[in-house]
This record gives C-alpha cells, sequence and structure tokens, in this order.
C-alpha cells in the first residue's frame, strides 16, 4: 500500500492525492478494509465503554479514593480508543510513519489552539498529586463557595448552598488560594454581639451568660472550652463567643449561637445599638 506516502508529510495536496492513487489503486478492496474497519471501531468502542464500567466497579470495591476514579478510568478508556484507533489504521493499509507525521502536524497546531485547555489538564494532574481537596470536601475559592461536586481532568465542579453547579477551570484553580474547610476534624465558631457602654453592662456576668449559652448545645465540644473575647472600644463593648464543633456540625451551631445571642441581647434589655456578626474561619 502506498496511502499517504508523501514527500512532504502533512501537504494537504499530497495527502489528496494519495488517498485518489490509493482508491484507484486498491478499488473495491479497499472500501471493504474500511468498512471492516468501521465495524471494528464500532464494537471496540462498545468493549471499551464496558471495561470502563467493569473498571469503575472494581475501584469502588477495592474503595478506591472516589477522587481519582474518574479520572483513572477516563485516562484508561482514551488509551485504549487511541490503541484501537492506531490497530485500525493499520489494518485499513495506512503506512504508520505518515500517518503519525501527519498525527503530529495536526497534533502541533491544535496544541497551539487549545493552549488554555492543556493548562487546565496539567492543573487538574498537579491537584490530583498534590489534593488540596477530595470530593465532598467545602472549599472556598476564586469568589466560589460549595462542595466539590466532581473533579474532572480539565475542571472541577462546586455545588453552592442553594444548589447552584459552577465549573472551574483546572488550570485556575491549581494556581489559585484554595480554603478548604473540611480537611481539619475540629473547626471554630465564632459569633460576637456588640453593646454600647453602660452601667448596665456588667462584662463578667455576660461573659459567664454567653459561655452557658455555647456550652449548653451538644454540638459545642468541650476541648476545646468556648471562650467569650471582650474587646472594650469608643462606647461600645464587643462579646465574642468562640465555641469549637465537629466539621460537619459547623453551620447548625453557627446558626444557633446567632439565634441565641440575640434572644439573650433582647431579654436581658442590654442598652443598643448592638450588631450581631458571624465571622467564618
Amino acid at each position: 500500500m502506498l496511502f499517504l506516502q508523501a514527500t512532504a508529510a502533512g501537504d494537504p495536496n499530497n495527502i489528496v492525492n494519495s488517498v485518489i492513487s490509493w482508491f484507484t489503486t486498491n478499488g473495491l478492496d479497499a472500501v471493504k478494509k474500511i468498512v471492516i474497519g468501521l465495524i471494528i471501531l464500532y464494537i471496540g468502542f462498545r468493549i471499551i465503554k464496558f471495561i470502563r464500567k467493569k473498571l469503575a466497579k472494581a475501584f469502588e470495591k477495592r474503595n478506591l479514593d472516589s477522587t481519582l476514579r474518574p479520572v483513572i478510568t477516563s485516562i484508561v478508556s482514551i488509551g485504549l480508543k487511541i490503541m484501537l484507533i492506531l490497530a485500525v489504521v493499520g489494518y485499513i493499509g495506512i503506512p504508520m510513519s505518515s500517518f503519525i507525521a501527519l498525527l503530529g502536524a495536526a497534533g502541533l497546531a491544535v496544541g497551539m489552539a487549545l493552549s488554555g485547555t492543556i493548562q487546565n489538564v496539567a492543573g487538574g494532574i498537579i491537584i490530583l498529586i498534590f489534593r488540596p481537596f477530595k470530593l465532598g470536601d467545602y472549599i472556598a475559592t476564586q469568589g466560589v463557595e460549595g462542595f466539590v461536586e466532581s473533579m474532572k481532568i480539565f475542571s472541577t465542579v462546586i455545588r453552592t448552598w442553594d444548589n447552584k453547579l459552577i465549573t472551574l477551570p483546572n488550570g485556575t484553580l491549581s494556581g489559585g488560594n484554595v480554603t478548604n474547610y473540611s480537611t481539619m476534624e475540629k473547626r471554630r465558631v465564632d459569633v460576637a454581639i456588640q453593646v454600647a457602654g453602660d452601667k448596665k453592662v456588667v462584662i463578667d456576668k455576660i461573659e459567664k451568660d454567653l459561655t452557658a449559652i455555647a456550652t449548653a448545645s451538644p454540638l459545642t465540644l468541650q476541648d476545646p472550652t468556648v471562650v467569650v473575647w471582650v474587646t472594650i472600644g469608643p462606647g461600645t463593648v464587643s462579646f465574642e463567643v468562640r465555641a469549637w464543633c465537629k466539621g460537619s456540625d459547623y453551620w447548625t451551631l453557627y446558626a444557633y449561637l446567632q439565634r441565641e445571642l440575640y434572644n439573650y441581647v433582647v431579654k436581658e434589655d442590654l442598652p443598643c445599638p448592638y450588631t450581631v456578626v458571624g465571622m467564618k474561619n
């Protein structure tokens, strides 16, 4: 077979002439091989899809990290498809050296056009190696907060609290700051109230009461203990409650303290103005 044996590999004119010459020389036999090659491709892709599903189930049974499963299966699938295509090309009779030269020229052009995509692939590999987060973690990055819904080789999908899916390119994600709120087992909840300076404000009593309120929640850990940080400013006194809890209980305890501290201010008729401010760590 003399298909694509052009003196200048990758030249469109040479390729067209080679294709015409190949069909003219081989005729019906060439058409048969192309048809059989297409059938092989169809069956091969179905088999690869089956292998991918079996591989995913095997990873699940072996408790492989859920972050790595989709990436590894995708890489295996792409590799098998490339091998299948090369095998079919060889069966049809296309010289591999010319075909690879053509692919190289096309790959260079595509690579230059998709430089950003290549950067995202590199970013995805970096994320998988250094593991700043995993599936299900709650993270903040690039002005977005939410749970890591899925990780792909090109991008990472974040699910926000109001159930929106935001796709972030891995190139940007790997090169920016990422705050992972799920890494540590314990988190500290900080909620503050601010009251006007007045004779009615007895610091020791308020400090004791706020400590009791925070400690009363079953979500509050006893170690580290609850701390009330008092700051006295011009005409104001600020009481910041710092309570520790499990990472999964953070938002529940945060909401509890917000509500209970507000109720305490109203019940004790503490001098206004006051504000209730929540601070995230």
